[in-house]
Parts: C-alpha cells; structure tokens; sequence
C-alpha cells in the first residue's frame, strides 16, 4: 500500500483504491481493439500470477461529460474539480445528471481538509479515493487523493455564477473566491465517454477489483474520434487488517508489473482531466 495510506493508518478516510493508466487513443479505432486489449490483459495476468475472469460478452455504456471552471480557472487552482455526467442507456439520456465535486490532490491532508458536506445531506454520497497512477516510467506507481461528493439533478445550466455552487456547498464559499464569477464549461468540451466492463481480477486476500476500460471521444456526428482512453480497477478498503493489506500489496505489484506489457498502449499524462484542461497535471 503506498505511503498516503500508511500514514493514516486503519482509520484513512480512504474508501477505494483506484488504479489507472492512461492509454492512447489510436489503439482504440474499433470495437476490435477493445477485444484485443482484453486478450493481452487476461494473458498479462496469467503471466503474473493474478487470477482474471473476463466477461463472458463486452458490453458498453455511454455517458456525456463536461467539465465546469471559471475563465481563471479558480476551481482548478485551488485542486478543486466539478464535473458532470449523464449516462445513456441504449441511446436514451438518463433522467437525471450525475454531479460530482472533488478536491483532488498529491497530498492526503490537502485533500481530506475540503469539507464536502452539502446541504443535500440525504441525497449525497461520498468518495474518497487514493488514485494510483504511473509513475516517471514504465512500472512505477505514484499516488494522488481524490476526495468526491456525488449528487443527482434533473437538468443542468450551461452557465451559473460561482455563488449558486456554494449555496449547495457551503466550504467552497470560504476560500475566498468571487462568488460572482461564472462558471461554465472547460474549453467548451463536451466529451462522450465510452466504457465497457473487462473482466474481474482477484489479488487473494478477499481482494478483487472489477477491470474497465473507458475511451473518451469527441462528438462528431460522421466519424469515430477518440481523445485518450483509460484502463482501470478499483479496490475496496474494508476492515485494513494484515490480511488486507497482503491484497492491497499484491494489487500494488501487479499494477506496476502489468505496465511492462502494455508499453506500447501507454500514453503521457496523469488523468483525463487535465487533457479537458489542456496541461499535464491532475
């Protein structure tokens, strides 16, 4: 287990460990490539001594995401992220959009000190995540904290001052911020996200890890035109005894093992977020 868990102990606010590693999106031309991914993964896994059930048939689910900020990106500066979602089902748009507030950050104090209570108290749930991502090269892992507030809503505003986020949040409107600003989306992106479900990974321990892969592509009606795609599983923590943590450990060592056969896939960056906000950050 990385060294932000370690320091918390038992007691982490930390309720998934999720591992990731951004892939390019040339791989990703067809429906095809996913299949042969899945190959390579559930070989890979053999070859490293993990257990990996592949889905019996690969199905996929489609879901809008956009990015909100200000024009100064004030939320980005102070590691803050608001991002929304709607999944469709079969073509069909969801009745409500999935709204998701995080502060994400290298450092577990910076992240765990964001208040993300709301005033929705009954219809919030709550994240907090350790993101493993890779390292400077090929087999090295680094840690990031991610800590998420989720909601529902019926509909969306293409534009909203800073303020109207803070009422529903109210820490955010102790930063310091103009509440006045507008926010509306990053870069005027609208992003379809693809993602299908691969197979099961069991690490031993009780530990196991449902294995996705998502493309994210832009909305162009006559053509496929995939921007980056992301392979990667997510661990529960649960009781964080000894036993536990041999699960979480040997999660750790697959990751950093499997990013050896898939060099070729792997692309640069840290998180699809920060290809919305055009840099190399989180």
């Amino acid at each position: 287990m990385s060294k932000g868990t370690e320091k918390t102990g038992s007691r982490s606010l930390v309720t998934h460990r999720e591992f990731k590693l951004l892939l390019k999106p040339e791989k990703f031309p067809k429906r095809r490539a996913l299949l042969e991914f899945n190959d390579l993964l559930a070989r890979s896994a053999q070859a490293l001594g993990v257990r990996y059930d592949p889905v019996e048939a690969l199905d996929s689910q489609l879901r809008i995401v956009q990015f909100y900020d200000t024009k100064s990106e004030d939320l980005r500066k102070n590691k803050l992220i608001f991002r929304i979602r709607q999944i469709r089902q079969g073509g069909w748009p969801d009745e409500s959009w999935e709204l998701t507030f995080k502060c994400r950050a290298p450092n577990y104090e910076k992240a765990a000190a964001f208040d993300t209570n709301t005033t929705l108290t009954k219809l919030q749930r709550k994240k907090f995540k350790e993101e493993l991502i890779r390292g400077d090269s090929p087999g090295t892992m680094t840690s990031i904290f991610s800590n998420n507030v989720i909601l529902e809503s019926p509909e969306i505003e293409m534009e909203f001052p800073l303020g109207r986020l803070a009422d529903a949040l109210p820490h955010l409107g102790t930063l310091g911020l103009n509440m006045d600003e507008p926010l509306s989306v990053v870069a005027g992106a609208k992003v379809f996200e693809i993602q299908s479900t691969l197979g099961t990974l069991y690490f031993g321990h009780g530990v196991s890890a449902q294995a996705t892969l998502a493309v994210w592509a832009r909305p162009v009606p006559d053509r496929f035109e995939p921007l980056v795609a992301e392979f990667g599983f997510s661990t529960h923590l649960h009781e964080g005894d000894e036993k536990e943590e041999k699960g979480q450990a040997a999660a750790d060592d697959f990751f950093k093992a499997l990013q050896l056969p898939l060099r070729e896939y792997l692309s640069d960056g840290t998180t699809k977020t920060a290809l919305i906000y055009g840099d190399s950050g989180a």
